[in-house]
């Protein structure tokens, strides 16, 4: 029986939980009997779901990287006290159960979305090649599910670390990037295990339900948003990527433009992460009672059939796109990397990508008044592009490689 573990997700996040779901039901089709570990860093109450989860997280990664184990009777004393101070037992009796799957796994499948790369801290990308190292130690395969990389020009000298990276990544059975440019960066270290492929949430033509991911099947049904709406999806990266006051303004403009169109709008939260900048931006909209609130935490099985129903989105969450593009739906995106860009260009749809960093207000409102005009236009686009997009499966790729 095949055992593997998948890693660099996380549920609350709903683009991280979906990329879970894509790989653990995908190989479960395929391996009908294996069993799957998820290693998780954020979630909460994984009695709720149909599948094993673990803390991956800065506790567990310490004790399993610096083999803490090794001393007698010291990970249940740091466990407890870890659990004493965070007022938590998630980590009670976890790292043994962890240290026999890593010793048992055929294989860690890593679904990152995005960490190795400078536009986050050195310490990010740290965490990924922590995980393969903890592989190699096993002599477990590794294989990198689409994900974005690079580009690698973090301030100062990266010659050791760009060396370290390129030595890890080497033991990597195959490593798929999402995006060119992280396909190129990779292709620059040396590697040829590297393989460019679209995110595999988009990809795989099996998604599962919400009631095939949760221990009780008895969910509720999902809010049905009005005919012909408009989905409106906040996040937080583009205040942090932009300049906080410049978003905020754009994001009231958009609600007000839209509204002014007669669209009925309907903001909803793809991450926990963007719940709180929600009232912010309604509280400058000029005619608030218009705009509508799925304050309702779905999950990413939900979240797909709920955007499908939209006439159109304007969205920056990367997977918010995915879903959108998913059911045919088309997107007005914010972005500020290249991922949005090849995803939009895989489904005819760069008129509707805007860098947040050097936007054109002007040109964005133009499009949302095409939008409004020819949503059904794009649409079929994007379902028509679709077809193609999903002609092969890169998870049936990565199991031939696995297999090789």
């Amino acid at each position: 029986m095949k055992k593997f573990i998948i890693t660099g997700t996380q549920m609350k996040n709903k683009g991280s939980q979906a990329m879970f779901l894509t790989l653990y039901y995908n190989l479960k089709k395929h391996y009908k009997d294996c069993e799957i570990y998820g290693f998780s860093n954020k979630y909460t109450e994984p009695e709720k779901y149909s599948f094993p989860l673990y803390p991956y997280d800065y506790y567990t990664r310490l004790v399993l990287n610096k083999r803490l184990s090794r001393v007698p009777f010291l990970v249940p004393l740091l466990t407890a006290f870890a659990g004493w101070r965070r007022k938590t037992d998630k980590w009670k009796g976890k790292i043994p159960q962890m240290e026999k799957a890593l010793r048992e796994a055929d294989a860690v499948f890593d679904a990152s979305g995005y960490t190795l790369g400078s536009g986050w801290p050195k310490g990010g990308g740290e965490l990924l090649l922590q995980t393969i190292r903890l592989a190699k130690r096993h002599n477990t395969k590794v294989i990198l599910m689409p994900q974005s990389f690079g580009p690698f020009d973090w301030e100062g000298d990266n010659t050791e670390f760009l060396a370290q990276i390129k030595e890890e990544l080497s033991y990597c059975t195959k490593i798929y990037a999402r995006e060119q440019e992280g396909y190129d960066c990779l292709l620059s270290l040396g590697l040829t295990n590297v393989e460019l492929s679209t995110d595999m949430v988009i990809r795989e033509p099996f998604f599962p339900t919400a009631s095939d991911i949760y221990a009780a099947s008895d969910t509720d049904a999902v809010e049905a948003p009005a005919a012909g709406s408009v989905g409106f999806i906040i996040n937080e990266n583009v205040y942090r990527i932009g300049d906080a006051d410049s978003v905020l303004d754009l994001y009231v403009k958009i609600l007000d433009r839209l509204i002014d169109n007669g669209e009925k709008v309907y903001i909803l939260n793809t991450s926990t992460a963007d719940i709180h900048l929600v009232e912010g931006v309604l509280s400058r909209v000029k005619n608030r009672e218009k705009v509508q609130i799925i304050s309702k935490e779905y999950s990413s099985p939900e979240l797909i059939e709920l955007i499908g129903q939209f006439k159109y989105v304007v969205a920056s969450r990367y997977h918010s796109v995915v879903f959108a593009y998913r059911g045919g739906v088309p997107s007005i995106i914010l972005g500020w990397a290249s991922k949005y860009i090849d995803l939009a260009a895989h489904f005819q749809q760069q008129d509707s990508v805007f860098d947040i960093r050097t936007l054109d207000a002007d040109r964005l409102l133009e499009q949302i008044d095409y939008m409004s005009g020819h949503a059904e236009e794009e649409s079929q686009k994007i379902k028509s592009s679709l077809q193609t997009v999903q002609t092969s499966s890169v998870i049936q790729d990565a199991i031939r490689a696995l297999e090789a």
